[in-house]
């Protein structure tokens, strides 16, 4: 079976996805990639075929509508025939849009994967995109969800879903894995800070936890930007906290999270996330919010739940997940998942 998998962005856990699981799919089917041209992990593929795109989101809006660049994206589709295209994210993108109908007058199937149900607090970007992907979502031939807690947002397409659970990026560190490594009083916030991601329960925790236990440092790591108030009291508390605000390299996730005892995820709204998996796999315990895919994926990695925005629940089960032994599923990982994919496209790719 030829198969094209589309994303028209990679960056960050998004392009983890692609390349863990186009890595497998490799193995039993002709996969090709049409993917933006900063995607660089080397994939044993059929054929890689990159779009121009741009850092600047602005820009970038304007070159994936290129006419060239859709002229471009067609003419390899029509030159490889696939038996189906599978669309990672980006699915209400108007490049996308041209695309699905393209494919619908091809009669070529092709399978939506959803990532994020509902669009996330104060992303514009994501909530037009959710709002376009009504178009995408119609003319699919199924559509792939993470987790079947969202079947209900998508129950007028309850005979396309498919359900395969998001798959674990931990292989992405083997290689950094040092098992003589030993754990420090370390409690992590990790991951690109926007505003769902509940930063400042993480922050009002670590202020009072220091009055019980006053040997733990609570590690802040990822990219983006927080406010000036916030910025404030981490900057004057640093005896507290540890701030590296910036893109971080596998071998620098892995050393944090091999001297962390326990990570927070105090999200104020979730669809799922990779870092429950990640944690466990470094023997990290997880307190997260009882939100979303959370409810599943941290009760399964014996991790913890607290109630949304309570800094004093979350202090408590902080308390509760150092004494947690968390556990790994190895069957999440995409070696073992792949067979699920394979059996998602034998469903869809053959009804026309």
């Amino acid at each position: 079976m030829k198969i094209i998998l589309i994303s028209l962005s990679t960056r960050l856990a998004i392009g983890d996805y692609l390349y863990l699981l186009s890595q497998q799919l490799v193995k039993y089917e002709k996969i090709y990639l049409i993917v933006p041209d900063y995607f660089d992990k080397e994939v044993n593929a059929e054929k890689i075929v990159k779009i121009n795109t741009s850092k600047n989101k602005f820009i970038n809006f304007f070159k994936l509508i290129n006419p060239f660049q859709i002229y471009k994206i067609f003419s390899e589709i029509n030159f490889i025939k696939p038996d189906g295209v599978h669309i990672f994210f980006g699915e209400g993108y108007p490049l996308t849009l041209f695309l699905v109908f393209y494919l619908k007058i091809k009669r070529i199937p092709f399978i939506v994967t959803i990532h994020d149900p509902e669009a996330h607090i104060g992303n514009i970007i994501e909530k037009l995109n959710s709002f376009l992907r009504k178009t995408t979502l119609f003319l699919s031939s199924g559509i792939h969800l993470h987790s079947k807690i969202f079947i209900e947002e998508f129950k007028r397409f309850k005979d396309k879903i498919f359900i395969i659970p998001h798959g674990s990026f931990a292989p992405l560190f083997s290689n950094y894995f040092n098992k003589n490594m030993k754990k420090q009083n370390n409690i992590l916030f990790f991951g690109r800070l926007e505003k769902y991601k509940g930063l400042e329960y993480f922050v009002k925790a670590g202020l009072k936890f220091k009055n019980i236990y006053n040997d733990f440092k609570f590690i802040i790591a990822g990219p983006g930007k927080i406010n000036k108030k916030l910025f404030k009291i981490i900057n004057e508390n640093k005896n507290i906290f540890e701030f590296y605000n910036k893109y971080l390299s596998y071998e620098e996730i892995a050393y944090l999270f091999q001297k962390s005892k326990v990570l927070i995820l105090p999200y104020t709204q979730v669809s799922q996330s990779s870092l429950p998996l990640i944690a466990a796999y470094f023997d990290v315990s997880v307190v997260a919010s009882d939100l979303g895919g959370f409810k599943k994926d941290v009760s399964q990695i014996n991790g913890v739940l607290f109630k949304p925005k309570d800094t004093e629940d979350l202090i408590q089960k902080i308390k509760i997940a150092l004494n947690k032994k968390p556990f790994y599923p190895n069957e999440l990982e995409y070696s073992n998942l792949v067979n699920l994919f394979l059996g998602m496209y034998d469903k869809f790719f053959h009804i026309n």
